[in-house]
Formats: C-alpha cells, sequence, structure tokens
C-alpha cells in the first residue's frame, strides 16, 4: 500500500508541474496598459441589450457648429 501511495504522489506532483507549464504557457505579458486593454476588448463580446442601449443612446448624431471665424463673419452656409 505504501507503494501504491507513493506512485500516486509522484503522479500526482508530475501532473502539477505539467498544468503549471501548460499554464506559464498561456501567459501573456503586455507592454503596456493599453494593449491590455485592447485584447480584452477584441476577446469580450458585448452583451446584445448593451450593444442596443448604446445605438440607441448615439442617436443621430448633431450637425457639426460652425466654426468661430464663419459665425463672426458670416460666410458660407447656415
Amino acid at each position: 500500500m505504501k507503494r501504491q501511495t507513493k506512485l500516486s504522489t509522484e503522479q500526482n506532483e508530475q501532473l502539477a508541474s505539467a498544468q503549471q507549464q501548460a499554464g506559464q504557457a498561456a501567459a501573456r505579458e503586455f507592454n503596456s496598459v493599453e494593449e491590455l486593454l485592447r485584447h480584452d476588448a477584441s476577446h469580450t463580446p458585448v452583451p446584445p441589450a448593451i450593444a442596443d442601449r448604446l445605438q440607441k443612446s448615439l442617436g443621430p448624431a448633431a450637425a457639426p457648429a460652425r466654426p468661430w471665424w464663419r459665425r463672426l463673419f458670416g460666410g458660407g452656409k447656415s
């Protein structure tokens, strides 16, 4: 019985080291926070309910304001 326990302990150690190596292979290092956020955003799907709310809140975009010099001198289109 001791032999069986010793064998299973060795198997557990091998399994643990194999899992640790697999975890290290999956780990990724980023050079900046922005790179991390881009990676996360590209791999995280947006829930449909939130996407719908975002589209509704954006709505039709307002026309850009005229430049100050056009308002001052009254040039061009409205």
